[in-house]
């Protein structure tokens, strides 16, 4: 995924349109100084998320917006901000039927926008050696918006200290397509003072537990006498369940006797209760055979009687009752029934007599068997009694103290172990603490000899084929030309091979899929190489390599889009073929004044 510039383009009301058009793949805008070249570039670092505004001149009064196009692979975008500043806005472009475009907003910002679109999305990248985030647009732009002091800037490639960790590492991503985050991070300064906190409580807490571990005692005599403790323990918890599987025993048979004996009882009693009712009946039955006994003899004596009248009233004995009661044959009839009666009641006590034989038999049989029981249980209790009681022990010391002393060793082998955790920790948070820096360095491969190779045809084609050597220094992000540093050359060649470098990283990273935009933008890379007044010392003239490097551009076909902001002439034949933008100044030449139409810039 790249990004192909467009347009650039800025409006106001009543004004005419500033507008200019990049081809792809390569551009020049070229024209003499103060002309506004410069102020494209910084147009360009501004709409793409830039905090720093375009310069205030003059013929930029009434000019209030500023809109950069972009074609992506999504398809074309418009980026808008106001010259006065605020946000950027992301409009994206559809075509309609009209031929006129649709716009509608896009919700994204230009930063989220330029890092996916360079196919940096969830790249990580190292603030400082403490702290990693994520790809930003200003690492992008630092690389491919390329201005006209830094082209001559003594100062290394990846700019400012406070940003150079951060620019150095997006190099690095250009040059392999990996990023940062597998690299370990060091300890910040507060991480470095939270370890001394800690170190400081492991310190106390290792003080408190060594003041209540034993002077004349190691861990392995505090083990040994726990271990002994332990044996002592199990030998009397041993002792223990002998005993109580003894009268585990002894307490069963207890108890099943005692369920027998209550059976017994039972059953005894039944039978007691039994010949008390038999006797009960018995003596009923013999109340009744009296009482029938004693009516049997009354009516016989009643029979014997003669029978006279009343005494006082004189009335015969048929009139006082029933006649048919003195009937000889009625009384008789009583007498027969009395006597069954009795004879009933005879033999019922005959059988009551056996069933009452029965039970007292029982009840005798039942009685030797409770007593029996009885003498059975009480020797069982006595057992019982004895195993409870005996007062025979193996052993020196009583559970409750050695409990207690386990107890005291227990506590003490912790402490033990608990300062060996201490020791251990401490160690550990000593040795983050103590943690070096260790320098970093990234293995760029072969990708630092692709850069190198291109930089150094770019550099032949431009006419300095004296460079016999071009290597690349992947810590310093920059060239290093035969032997010699590019930040040990004049400001001239430094430009030019800045240039070089920056346009070799693109076309390495474009050819080889790894993120970039996709497109530079170089200030005057040949102003200072050319400058009459440099003192510099030119082993090639400037007018062939103005000449080479323009005739290099015309044929530049990628990968990758090349803007060139230049000063310096170019010959017609170049001209043809680049058919450059060109800013005549104030000139009584005909032709576009600047930037903005009609009028010159100031800002170049």
């Amino acid at each position: 995924m790249t990004v192909t510039l467009v347009s650039l383009l800025a409006t106001g009301p009543g004004k005419p349109d500033a507008r200019v058009d990049f081809r792809d793949p390569a551009m020049l805008v070229r024209g003499a100084s103060d002309t506004g070249k410069s102020y494209i570039r910084d147009c360009l670092w501004y709409l793409l998320g830039g905090d720093k505004l375009p310069k205030k001149i003059p013929e930029a009064s009434g000019y209030d917006l500023l809109t950069l196009t972009l074609e992506t692979d999504e398809g074309t975008f418009e980026v808008r901000r106001a010259h006065a500043g605020g946000d950027s806005g992301l409009i994206k472009l559809h075509e309609r039927e009209d031929a006129l475009p649709q716009r509608d907003v896009h919700d994204e910002d230009i930063s989220d926008f330029l890092v996916r679109h360079a196919g940096a999305s969830g790249k990580q990248l190292l603030r400082s050696r403490s702290k990693r985030g994520g790809v930003t647009s200003g690492d992008l732009r630092h690389w491919f918006l390329l201005s006209q002091p830094t082209m001559i800037s003594e100062d290394a490639t990846a700019g400012p200290v406070a940003n150079a960790t951060q620019r150095v590492a997006a190099f690095h991503m250009l040059l392999t397509g990996t990023d940062d985050s597998a690299i370990e991070l060091v300890k910040t300064s507060k991480e470095l003072d939270r370890l001394s906190g800690q170190i400081l409580g492991v310190e106390e807490a290792l003080r408190r537990v060594r003041a209540d571990l034993p002077n004349d005692q190691t861990k392995a005599d505090v083990a040994d006498a726990l271990e002994r403790v332990d044996v002592a323990l199990g030998a009397m918890t041993r002792h223990y369940d002998a005993r109580a599987n003894s009268l585990k025993s002894v307490r069963e048979d207890v108890l099943s006797k005692n369920e027998e004996l209550k059976a017994a009882e039972r059953d005894r009693n039944h039978c007691l209760s039994m010949i008390e009712r038999f006797n009960l009946l018995d003596a009923k039955y013999k109340s009744d055979s009296e009482r029938l006994g004693a009516t049997w003899e009354g009516v016989a004596m009643f029979q014997a009687l003669e029978e006279v009248p009343c005494p006082l009233c004189g009335t015969s004995a048929d009139a006082q009752v029933d006649p048919r009661q003195l009937r000889q044959g009625a009384q008789d009839g009583y007498r027969k029934a009395l006597k069954a009666e009795v004879e009933k009641i005879v033999i019922l006590r005959q059988g009551l007599a056996v069933a009452l034989a029965r039970e007292r038999d029982r009840a005798n049989r039942m009685g030797q068997t409770v007593a029996t029981l009885r003498e059975n249980l009480t020797e069982l209790e006595t057992t019982e009694r004895a195993r409870v009681n005996e007062t025979r022990y193996e052993f020196s010391g009583d559970p409750k103290s050695l409990a207690v002393r386990r107890s005291a060793l227990s506590e003490q082998l912790a402490k033990f172990d608990e300062e060996a955790q201490l020791v251990t920790e401490h160690t550990r948070l000593a040795t983050a603490k103590k943690q070096k820096k260790i320098p970093l360095s990234r293995n760029v491969g072969a990708a630092a000899n692709d850069v190198a190779a291109h930089a150094k045809r770019y550099l032949h084609a431009w006419g300095f084929t004296s460079i016999q050597s071009v290597l690349l220094d992947a810590d310093a992000c920059d060239l290093i030309l035969d032997g010699r540093a590019r930040l040990d050359f004049g400001a001239g060649k430094r430009s030019i091979f800045l240039t070089a470098l920056t346009i070799a990283v693109m076309e390495h990273a474009v050819g080889k899929g790894h993120p970039h935009l996709g497109f530079v933008v170089v200030d005057s890379p040949l102003k200072s190489y050319a400058d009459p007044k440099s003192k510099e010392q030119r082993d090639v003239a400037v007018s062939t390599v103005t000449d080479r490097f323009y005739a290099w551009l015309a044929e530049w076909r990628g990968p990758g889009q090349v803007v060139i902001l230049e000063n310096q002439e170019i010959k017609d034949d170049s001209k043809v073929l680049l058919q450059p933008l060109e800013f005549i100044g104030d000139g009584d030449d005909e032709g576009r004044r600047g930037f903005y139409p009609g009028a010159q810039d100031s800002s170049d």
